[in-house]
């Protein structure tokens, strides 16, 4: 009896302590998975950190620093940059690094992935009007050439794939000296009764698909386009588009007397889209104007600049325009849109596909 009582004893012993052990291994298991997760995790949140600060900070060369995160979680990030020529320019791709680790530091994960950090403006216009539509001939503009559009000395006017066959009787083209002086009608490239070489008609190197040339978007993709901008509006009301640097006016965008959209130093791109343009006396736009439509046919929209008024810059038109009332005035502004291809919050970020690591 004895001996069957200590058996039982021994056995629900040896029972007990083989739960606990099974118990303790399920609990470390389930420690070890969480505390893997939670360091995947980190990781993943200094990736995107690393991303982030890719894009808002042009001054980080990739120098390793940590970063605080929820639950008081770090992680380590870091990046290393490199250079790819493109366009006559230095783009750069950078493979960003980043380590997390569990809240008791008993896990630690690592993971990286390669970024391009490229301009929203894919190519700077060499021409204050890039037209992929035939210009009516009684469009009336004033427009101030590239200096260098066609080479070093060489000046540019008009850039398109069409015939010019002739101009409006008041419109002309002019060095930006005298465009500035308002004495353009003194010396002119081109005029209603001689067509000067600044008009690049018939051109053999204008790009098929426009859009495409300047920001590496089709045009039967223009929603791509749109999902990029920094503001959707229905018109160009200050309150509206100050401080904004990529607008798309899906409306009417009538500037008011005297208003300003863009700056010097902080030039726009605003894409109208089926809407048109209107400038009163003494407003002005900095930045590059891009006029289309998204429907088809397209229907003729203005552009109506008043003689005081002004885009410095370029304006390029994909879509065609009522002429009636319509008048351009263009000054071609090389430093303005060399920003808009420079500056750091132009800039966007594309993930290298299939570069994602976790090892």
């Amino acid at each position: 009896m004895l001996v069957s009582v200590s058996l039982l004893l021994m056995i629900a012993s040896l029972v007990t302590l083989h739960t606990g052990r099974v118990k303790s291994l399920e609990h470390k298991i389930l420690l070890n998975t969480q505390n893997q997760a939670q360091s995947a995790a980190t990781a993943l949140g200094g990736l995107a950190h690393g991303m982030s600060r890719i894009q808002v900070d042009s001054g980080w060369l990739g120098q390793e620093h940590t970063i605080m995160l929820d639950n008081d979680l770090r992680a380590k990030v870091w990046a290393d940059f490199h250079q790819v020529p493109r366009n006559n320019m230095n783009l750069h791709w950078a493979t960003v690094y980043a380590s997390g680790e569990s809240a008791d530091e008993q896990s630690h994960h690592h993971v990286s992935e390669q970024v391009l950090r490229y301009p929203f403006l894919n190519t700077v216009p060499s021409a204050p009007l890039i037209s992929a539509i035939e210009l009516p001939s009684n469009l009336p503009f004033i427009l101030g050439a590239n200096p260098n559009g066609g080479g070093q000395g060489v000046p540019v006017s008009v850039w398109s794939d069409k015939p010019i066959p002739n101009i409006d009787v008041d419109s002309r083209t002019c060095s930006l000296q005298l465009f500035d002086e308002s004495r353009c009608a003194f010396d002119m490239y081109s005029t209603h009764s001689q067509l000067g070489s600044d008009l690049l008609k018939e051109h053999s190197a204008f790009p098929g698909d426009v859009l495409s040339y300047l920001f590496n978007i089709p045009m039967n993709d223009w929603r791509i386009l749109k999902s990029e901008v920094s503001l959707i509006a229905s018109d160009c009301d200050e309150a509206t588009v100050t401080g904004q640097r990529v607008i798309w006016v899906q409306g009417e965008c009538a500037l008011n007397v005297g208003q300003h959209i863009g700056s010097d130093s902080a030039p726009v791109i605003l894409v109208l889209a089926n809407s048109a343009l209107l400038m009163p006396a003494d407003s002005r736009i900095f930045g590059l104007v891009v006029f289309l439509s998204t429907l088809n046919p397209a229907p003729e929209k203005r552009i109506a600049m008043a003689a005081s008024a002004q885009l410095n810059g370029a304006l390029v038109l994909l879509s065609p325009i009522e002429v009636a009332m319509s008048q351009l005035s263009v000054r071609y502004h090389a430093s303005v849109l060399a920003r808009l291809h420079l500056d750091a919050d132009m800039q966007r970020l594309g993930k290298v596909s299939g570069s994602w690591r976790d090892f």
